[in-house]
C-alpha cells in the first residue's frame, strides 16, 4: 500500500531528524508503530485536492521534540526527498503528491494479487461468533435479517484478515416463548377441529367461546403462520410424542385435559397452563420449533448466512449437570446467595446495577443461568492440542439486549473466564432496530399479527438488495429499509449502483475480447485473452506507463489518480471494518468505488486505436473490476457480470 511506503518513510525520517535532536530512545521510537495506525501522527487523505494526496500534521511531536511544529515539518521535509513523490510543506503539515511511477506500482501489485484486500491483521485469532439465535416460534424477521448479514460479512471480513472464524446459532428452544407457541398451535388446531365438525360446540361454549366463529381465544402467538402450522400438524403422519396417536387424537386428548382444569382465564380470555399441563404441550411444541427451525435454516442459507454450529438451549438443560456446575462454581467463588427461596448471582460487584436470579423460589432456572451456562462451555472449549480453542468470544444481540451485557460479563468474570468484566475477549455488538418502509411508511413486523417477514422481503427485493442494506450502516444507528427503493433498478439504489459498476466493467472486458462489427475489412479485437490474462497476472511498468499518458483534461488525470489511490486504500480499509467491526465501511467503499469509476468512464474513453492505451486502461479496469467483487463477496453481495 502507498500509506505504509509514506508511514516507512516518515517514520525512518523522524528517527533520524530525533538522532540528530539528540533524543532519547523512547522519542526517536515514537512514530515505530504508524504504519499499524497506532501512532500519534495521522497520516490521511486530504479534503482538499491542492493540499496533495496525502498529508500528515508534525504538531503532535512538537512536545517530544521540544521544537515548533513548522520547524518539524521543515527538518522531516529533508529527508522525505524520493523519485516517487514530492513533498510541500505548509506551516506544520507536510504534504505528499505521488509520483505516476508509484501509482504504477500500486496498480501492479492491486493487479497481481488474486485476494484484493487479503491481510494477515487477524493472523492466530480464533474467534467463536454467536449471531442471529432467534426463538423457533416463528418466522425470521426484518431484524433478525440484519444481524444475519451483520454478522455473516463480520466473518467472511475477518477471515480475509487471516482470522479463524466459527460462526455458531444459538437455539432459544426452553424456556416460556416455547410454551407459549405450543399452547398457540394446540388452540389452532382445537380451532381447525371445530370448523371441521370434529368437536362438539356445547364443550366449547361453556368455556364462553363463540363457536359460530372460531375461538375467541388470544393466542400467546396469533400469527396467521400459526395457523398454517395447524394444519400442517393435523395431516402430517410424523412422530409426535405419543405411541400411535394421530394428531387429532393428541389434539382432543389435550383438549380434553385444559378443560377439566378450567384453565380459560376469563378476565384475560388466555388459557393458563399449569406446570403439570405442560406435558400436554411438549408434542406441539417439539412439532412447532422443528417446522420453525427449518424454516429459519433454509431462509438463511438462501441468503447464504451458514453456521458451523447449532447449540440448542433446551438439550444443554436436559444435561442439567451443565448448569449445576457453573452453579456450583459460581458458590464456591462466593458470587451467590440465597434470598426469598431464590438463588441470586452477586453481579452488582462486578459492574451490573444490580444482582441477578438465577434459579427462581419455584426451583426453574431464569434464561440467565442457561445462558451464562452456554457461555461457561463456549470457553471451556479445546481444540486438538488441548488448548483454549478461541482467543474471542463476539456474540450479536438486539438493541433491547443493551441491559444484558453487563450481568453477562459479571457472570464469565465470576466463573474466572474473564479477567475483568472488560476484558476485551469477550465482546457484544448491538445491532439497532430496523424500520422497514413500504409506499414511504412504516410497516410493522414481528411474529404476533399479519406482517412483513424477513423471507416476505427477501422474496420482494432478493437477497443482494437484503444484505447490502443491512450491512449499509452502522449496526448502532437505527436503519430505513425503503423496499420500494430496494428494488428499483436507478443509481438512487445503493446496491443497483455498486452492482452496475461491477458489470459496466465486465463489459468493457468483454468488449475487448470481442472483434469490432464494422463493414469493412475485418478487424482484430481491442486485446487478446492471452494479453488481458497476462495484463492481471503479471502486469509491467511499460504495460501500464501509458496509463498517465493522453489525459487531455485534468479531469481526466484527476480521475485516473483517485481511482488508482481508492483502490490503493482498500487493504487498509478492510483492516479498519475488522478492528471497528464495521463492515458498512466496505458498503461504503464499494460505493464511492463505483462512483470514481463512473467519474473515469465519463472522461476516459478505455476501447481506444492505440493499443499500448488500450492496454494500460484496460489494467485498470481490470483492478477496479477485482476489487469491487471482492467488495462486494465480503458483503454476500454478488458482483453480476451484465445487468
Amino acid at each position: 500500500m502507498i500509506k505504509r511506503a509514506l508511514a516507512h518513510a516518515l517514520t525512518t525520517a523522524w528517527r533520524q531528524a530525533a538522532a540528530d535532536w539528540g533524543l532519547g530512545a523512547e522519542a526517536i521510537d515514537a512514530l515505530a508503530d504508524l504504519e499499524a495506525g497506532g501512532s500519534v501522527l495521522k497520516l490521511e487523505r486530504p479534503r482538499v485536492a491542492a493540499h496533495g494526496d496525502y498529508a500528515v500534521n508534525a504538531s503532535p511531536l512538537a512536545r517530544l521534540a521540544a521544537q515548533p511544529p513548522p520547524r518539524i515539518a521543515q527538518t522531516l521535509s529533508s529527508y522525505l526527498r524520493s523519485e516517487s513523490w514530492q513533498v510541500e510543506v505548509a506551516g506544520s503539515f507536510l504534504n505528499f503528491r505521488l509520483q505516476p511511477g508509484l501509482l504504477l506500482a500500486a496498480l501492479a501489485d492491486i493487479l497481481k494479487t488474486p485476494a484484493p484486500g487479503a491481510n494477515q491483521a487477524m493472523a492466530g485469532e480464533t474467534v467463536l461468533l454467536e449471531y442471529v439465535s432467534a426463538n423457533p416460534t416463528g418466522p425470521l424477521h426484518i431484524g433478525h435479517g440484519r444481524w444475519a448479514a451483520l454478522g455473516d460479512s463480520l466473518a467472511r471480513v475477518f477471515r480475509h484478515c487471516g482470522a479463524v472464524v466459527t460462526p455458531e446459532f444459538y437455539i432459544n428452544d426452553a424456556g416460556v416463548q416455547m410454551d407459549n407457541i405450543a399452547l398457540s398451535l394446540l388452540l389452532r388446531c382445537v380451532d381447525q377441529l371445530h370448523r371441521d365438525g370434529q368437536i362438539c360446540a356445547a364443550p366449547l361454549q361453556a368455556l364462553g367461546a363463540d363457536c359460530g366463529d372460531g375461538l375467541p381465544f388470544a393466542y400467546p402467538y396469533p400469527g396467521d403462520y400459526v395457523g398454517a402450522l395447524a394444519l400442517k400438524f393435523l395431516v402430517e403422519p410424523s412422530e409426535k410424542g405419543a405411541e400411535e396417536a394421530s394428531p387429532q387424537a393428541l389434539t382432543l386428548a389435550a383438549w380434553a385435559r385444559l378443560q377439566d382444569a378450567a384453565a380459560l382465564n376469563a378476565e384475560t380470555g388466555r388459557l393458563e397452563v399449569t406446570l403439570d399441563d405442560k406435558a400436554l404441550l411438549e408434542p406441539f411444541g417439539q412439532f412447532a420449533k422443528t417446522a420453525m427451525l427449518a424454516e429459519q435454516q433454509a431462509l438463511l442459507a438462501r441468503m447464504g448466512v451458514s453456521f458451523e454450529a447449532w447449540f440448542s438451549e433446551k438439550d444443554m438443560l436436559r444435561a442439567r449437570g451443565l448448569v449445576e456446575a457453573i452453579l456450583n462454581t459460581l458458590r464456591r467463588n462466593r458470587f451467590c446467595y440465597e434470598k426469598e427461596g431464590a438463588l441470586w448471582l452477586q453481579s452488582s460487584e462486578l459492574g451490573d446495577e444490580k444482582d441477578r436470579v438465577l434459579i427462581k423460589s419455584d426451583g426453574q432456572y431464569t434464561y440467565l443461568a442457561a445462558d451464562v451456562a452456554y457461555h461457561d462451555q463456549k470457553f471451556r472449549r479445546e481444540d486438538d492440542a488441548g488448548k483454549a480453542q478461541y482467543t474471542r468470544f463476539i456474540n450479536i444481540w438486539g438493541a433491547d439486549h443493551h441491559g444484558y451485557i453487563a450481568r453477562m460479563r459479571a457472570a464469565l468474570t465470576a466463573l474466572g473466564h474473564l479477567n475483568a468484566p472488560d476484558d476485551p475477549r469477550f465482546e457484544v455488538l448491538l445491532g439497532q432496530l430496523v424500520n422497514l418502509l413500504v409506499d414511504g411508511e412504516k410497516t410493522r413486523m414481528g411474529k404476533r399479527r399479519r406482517m412483513l417477514t424477513l423471507s416476505d422481503v427477501v422474496e420482494e427485493v432478493g437477497v443482494d438488495a437484503v444484505r447490502f442494506w443491512m450491512v449499509s450502516k452502522s449496526a448502532d444507528t437505527t436503519l430505513d429499509f425503503d423496499v420500494d427503493l430496494a428494488q428499483s433498478a436507478t443509481q438512487d439504489n445503493p446496491v443497483f449502483y455498486a452492482q452496475y459498476a461491477h458489470a459496466r466493467c465486465a463489459g468493457i472486458l468483454r468488449n475487448a475480447l470481442t472483434p469490432p462489427q464494422t463493414a469493412a475489412e475485418p478487424t482484430p479485437a481491442f486485446i487478446s485473452a492471452e494479453a488481458l490474462k497476462a495484463l492481471c497476472e503479471a502486469p509491467s511498468h511499460d504495460a501500464l506507463s501509458p496509463l498517465f499518458d493522453a489525459l487531455e483534461t485534468p479531469q481526466a488525470l484527476a480521475a485516473v489518480r483517485e481511482l488508482i489511490l481508492r483502490l490503493d486504500r482498500f487493504e487498509a480499509l478492510v483492516i479498519d471494518a475488522a478492528r471497528l467491526r464495521a463492515p458498512h465501511l466496505i458498503a461504503r467503499y464499494a460505493l464511492e468505488l463505483a462512483a470514481d469509476f463512473h467519474s473515469f468512464y465519463n472522461v476516459c474513453r478505455v476501447l481506444t486505436p492505440d493499443e499500448s492505451l488500450t492496454r494500460a486502461r484496460l489494467g485498470l479496469i481490470l483492478a477496479l473490476r477485482n476489487t469491487l467483487a471482492q467488495a462486494l463477496s465480503l458483503l454476500g453481495v454478488s458482483a453480476p457480470e451484465s445487468m
